[in-house]
């Protein structure tokens, strides 16, 4: 490593995450410590990837000194959902009369999504940093008409993306909204990227046409349909001269069919994106009249709203109007479907024409059959992301398909959940019979706490003492990981590269799932949550074929929990201790086959083979083998500030239930070099 030249290390570096190069690389030697400052590591900064964990002051400390030391070399920053202070949002901009203040010269692009700035931060960034090109406000506090009246001081913006999940304040005035949004074009006359999306916009022609007649650069366009928008919204544009080759229409209101009079203005559309709550006939057959030169098409609900509030008008979105798009907009290479009506026909005849599918979303269209896999496996060979959730298509034809599609990244399968009823365990402590009969919801918070207060506030007592607990044998808790082969299975040289894989609920064999993982080595997230067969032999499969795993959910249902003797144990948390040593996450919640050996070598392998691993999901307590103590003895030194406090909290809000979930987050270990 000595000898390696410093471009192809820092070439490495440029792969590692923030926290990785921060806390890893630069903690390692002297040299790696003078690379790891190099300017061209930090040209974009994306903080979202620190995990607000520790001390919230040290992290706001730790992010200032930072931007102190790149501002010079900065030129895109990625704020995110992390906790600093307002002064960090206005990049020091307040700091009017420090001597020394940072100057972030060469800022073009700033992203405060899903953060907590206010308006008063983005007023003063703004300000001191007109040279802004890109901004991004996703899910913020900042409205509409703030966000807009702040955008037009950058007289060379080109990207400008706001997104709000909120309704609008009746108190607000839709005239000032409107004046805010059409002064934008005016002074913002470089514009290349448009993005407004609200739940409620007040958008008509006006403002339409404003951002066309002063923006010609303008590329992309994507904005809330409103009721306002007549036919007459695109008259002025030229179809043979304008620039603008992706269009989204968003929040459609019931308005019914209008794509018909929109896009014979874009003859040459690129990426269109349709969501709503409806998707009329006519909308269909003009997008395969009118854009013939079509790569991504997009037709989905709306997020925000409840899916079954979606529904199709005049039979939209059947195996015909698929047929027509497909037989006009041959050079497709992203199709979004889900919840529509299409059939195999459809399928077999999309794949026929349009020979370059690359990413395929055909969620809950029930009507689908095995005939719409062997038609992807046969024709889509560039296929790279396909998701199909909630389908009852049988999981043993996906073999056909990575073994044919060798460049599939993305395979999201889930399977259609068939209720079951409960059945409660012989060994669950007694409790009132509304507890027992309590369903839990696999979207469980971050703690859930479900024994005994009085237990734990025992146990957490004695966190600072030194009291013994009966500890296992070194040599009784290393059998099974003895026991396991050091072999694994050898990987083939034209494999499926595969990398995302989710088959919840899946039905299929395990010598059927076993076959799977060869065929893709590559995988790094897998999700098998309610799978059939999730016996140890199928997870020593996994651990072996897979060694890149980093994140895996394998955790039982409820209705499975208490009868899970055929399913995975100690056996199969070992094979993935000793062979899963890039494991980051994993859970693998209502497993009462797991004991206090398995937990034990787990948290013991967080200084070894799993250094890797921050995040682990499971349950202890009443009908579990596994205890609170175990936790306390062996892992409580790797939880972060963040589970320690939480945990403990917990025990002072939840009484008299027989069990509990957790969620513990670890601290990051240094690796020994």
């Amino acid at each position: 490593m000595d000898r390696m030249p410093d471009e192809i290390v820092l070439h490495i570096f440029t792969k590692l995450s923030l926290p990785d190069l921060i806390f890893g690389a630069r903690l390692t030697c002297w040299r790696w410590y003078r690379l790891s400052k190099d300017a061209s590591l930090w040209i974009n900064v994306d903080l979202s990837s620190i995990r607000c964990c520790q001390n919230v002051a040290k992290i706001r400390a730790g992010v200032k000194n930072l931007l102190y030391d790149i501002h010079v070399s900065l030129e895109k920053l990625i704020f995110s959902n992390l906790c600093v202070d307002g002064g960090i949002y206005e990049l020091f901009g307040s700091s009017w009369k420090r001597k020394n203040k940072p100057k972030f010269e060469n800022l073009k692009s700033l992203d405060y999504s899903y953060s907590n700035v206010s308006p008063r931060n983005l007023r003063v960034a703004l300000i001191t940093h007109p040279d802004l090109e890109e901004l991004r406000l996703i899910y913020t506090k900042i409205s509409l008409a703030q966000a807009m009246e702040e955008a037009i001081h950058l007289p060379n913006l080109k990207l400008l993306v706001y997104h709000d999940y909120k309704s609008r304040d009746l108190s607000e005035n839709p005239v000032m909204n409107k004046f805010h949004v059409m002064s934008v074009p005016k002074h913002c006359t470089n514009l290349e990227v448009v993005e407004l999306h609200t739940l409620l916009a007040d958008f008509d022609d006006d403002v339409i046409n404003q951002f066309i007649k002063y923006c010609p650069k303008l590329r992309r366009l994507s904005l809330t349909w409103s009721t306002n928008l007549t036919a007459d919204a695109f008259a002025c544009l030229n179809p043979e001269t304008h620039n603008i080759t992706e269009l989204g229409l968003l929040d459609r209101q019931e308005t019914g069919p209008y794509l018909d009079f929109i896009l014979p203005h874009f003859p040459h559309l690129l990426q269109l994106t349709v969501s709503g709550q409806n998707i009329h006939l006519e909308d269909c057959i003009a997008i395969g009249e009118c854009c013939p030169k079509l790569k991504e098409l997009v037709l989905e609900i709306d997020s925000i709203r409840n899916v079954s509030s979606y529904h199709c008008k005049n039979n939209s979105l059947c195996g015909l109007e698929l047929q027509k798009i497909a037989s006009n907009c041959k050079d497709l290479r992203k199709l979004h479907a889900p919840f529509s009506d299409i059939d195999d026909d459809s399928v077999i005849f999309l794949t026929e024409q349009c020979l370059f599918l690359e990413d395929v979303n055909f969620s809950q269209c029930h009507r689908l059959t095995k005939d719409s896999i062997n038609a992807l496996s046969k024709h889509s060979i560039c296929l790279r992301k396909l998701h199909l959730v909630d389908n009852t298509i049988d999981h043993k034809y996906l073999l056909s398909l990575v073994t044919k599609c060798r460049w599939l990244e993305e395979l999201i399968f889930d399977s259609k959940l068939v209720s079951q009823p409960l059945c409660h365990s012989p060994q669950a402590s007694t409790s009132s019979e509304s507890t027992q009969s309590m369903i839990l919801n696999d979207n469980i918070p971050f703690i859930d706490m479900t024994q005994s207060a009085d237990e734990y506030h025992a146990l957490f007592t004695a966190l600072n003492t030194n009291s013994e607990i009966s500890q296992l044998s070194e040599t009784e808790m290393n059998t099974s990981l003895l026991s396991l082969p050091d072999t694994v299975h050898s990987i083939k040289w034209n494999h499926c590269h595969l990398r995302k894989l989710s088959l919840k609920y899946s039905m299929a064999s395990e010598q059927c799932l076993e076959d799977l993982f060869k065929e893709c080595p590559d995988l790094t997230c897998v999700s098998l949550d309610g799978a059939k067969n999730l016996t140890n032999n199928l997870i020593i499969s996994l651990a072996k074929s897979c060694p890149n795993l980093r994140n895996l959910s394998i955790s039982l249902t409820t209705s499975l929990r208490n009868n899970c003797d055929s399913y995975f144990g100690d056996e199969g948390l070992m094979a993935l201790i000793k062979y899963s040593h890039n494991l980051e996450m994993l859970s693998f919640l209502y497993n009462s086959n797991i004991s206090q050996i398995g937990l034990t070598n787990l948290f013991l392998a967080l200084d070894t083979s799993l250094r890797s691993l921050i995040s682990v999901s499971l349950c202890v307590g009443s009908g579990y083998p596994c205890n609170i103590s175990i936790v306390k003895e062996h892992g409580l030194k790797y939880l972060t500030e963040q589970s320690k406090q939480q945990l403990k909290d917990a025990t002072t809000t939840t009484y008299g239930i027989s069990f509990m979930i957790l969620h513990l987050d670890f601290q990051k270990r240094k690796y020994i070099c």
